[in-house]
């Protein structure tokens, strides 16, 4: 029984460190999901950002090309500024064209994001399943354990009732050798020898006070018939 409840408190504890164990994976799940929720936000933050700055662009850019088409009618009334015009149309095509490369590179970000969104969603789905497989495993072993617990305390209680019965037994056997006659060791003890003390059953006092010889079966110290007295046991 001490090696079983060894195993057992090695066992508790075991569970008891497997439990702490569980606690510190669910908060570094929380923690990684609020650092995943805060990079969401931010980078929702920077999309919209870059939404903004497209639309700005491409609204200046519409109105480039509105000075672009007008420039475009003033070629052939001013010889002068068409080199000016032209010079500023290669500029503004420039950075037209900068501006659309910008934009390219803020949708290829904002597809990046959200690839990396939805793995991130899908991680954290993946750690949940898990938690939850190692809650009903840390369930199921309670239950076992609650189990066994039961069993040990029946068995205690078995072993206790047992040991008791034989000692109660064993009493009651000692009693009856104490309460049989030490002539006849058959019938139990009626009468006293008031000398001695020694308790036998009647009939085998009358036969020894019949004798001429009255004497002690048991320490052989002489009496008669008036020195024994009945006593109830």
């Amino acid at each position: 029984m001490q090696t079983q409840n060894q195993q057992l408190l090695q066992q508790i504890t075991e569970r008891d460190d497997y439990n702490i164990k569980l606690v510190l994976e669910g908060l570094r799940a929380k923690q990684l999901q609020d650092t995943l929720l805060l990079e969401k936000h931010n980078m929702e933050k920077e999309i919209q950002q870059a939404s903004t700055s497209l639309d700005f662009y491409n609204m200046k850019a519409a109105r480039i090309e509105d000075q672009l088409r007008f420039c475009s009618d003033q070629v052939q009334k001013l010889g002068e500024e068409r080199f000016q015009k032209s010079v500023s149309l290669e500029n503004t095509q420039k950075r037209l064209s900068d501006m659309r490369r910008s934009s390219h590179q803020a949708k290829e970000s904002l597809e990046d994001s959200q690839f990396k969104i939805e793995r991130s969603r899908a991680a954290l789905l993946e750690l949940q399943i898990e938690i939850e497989r190692e809650r009903f495993k840390k369930k199921r072993i309670e239950e076992e354990l609650e189990v066994a617990r039961r069993k040990v305390v029946l068995l205690q209680a078995k072993t206790e009732g047992n040991s008791m019965i034989e000692r109660l037994q064993e009493e009651l056997r000692e009693y009856r050798e104490i309460l049989k006659c030490s002539i006849c060791l058959d019938r139990p003890k009626e009468v006293v020898i008031t000398k001695c003390y020694h308790l036998f059953c009647n009939p085998c006092v009358h036969k020894v006070t019949e004798n001429r010889h009255r004497k002690c079966p048991v320490c052989a110290a002489s009496f008669g018939a008036n020195d024994v007295k009945p006593v109830y046991i």
